[in-house]
């Protein structure tokens, strides 16, 4: 192996012992801005860090966007993301997500989701103006 690709995987190494690292701020903070930002939409759920701990990090956000629902779980050191496509409650297909994917596809959602809150109330507002 040459040492360029020697210093690749050290890069590589390094930035995936970082991110752990960073991890449970990452998902504390994701959970924090979309339970204000999407009251209703959200659902964090909390496990106690001990038995007689005060403190408690997040294992799972929930984000139901109508017809699909984002969920990120965390297990220990490792992210999980799905997205669960569905009807009425009934999920007909559930699909695994990388991280990038996960919040791309979250992203995605929520631009609608505005989008169509907006041409929403645009055409409640017409109608009460009229």
């Amino acid at each position: 192996m040459s040492g360029d690709a020697l210093s690749g995987i050290d890069l590589h190494a390094a930035f995936v012992r970082r991110a752990a690292a960073d991890q449970p701020a990452f998902i504390e903070a994701l959970a924090v801005r979309l339970e204000q930002a999407l009251p209703g939409l959200v659902r964090v759920e909390r496990k106690k860090d001990g038995l007689f701990s005060k403190t408690a990090h997040v294992h799972t956000i929930s984000v139901d966007t109508g017809a699909v629902q984002y969920v990120l779980e965390q297990d220990h050191t490792m992210l999980h993301a799905t997205c669960a496509h569905g009807t009425h409650g009934v999920i007909l297909k559930r699909e695994t997500l990388t991280i990038p994917q996960f919040l791309a596809a979250l992203n995605e959602a929520l631009g609608k989701l505005s989008t169509d809150a907006e041409g929403a109330h645009r055409v409640l507002h017409d109608f009460l103006m009229s």
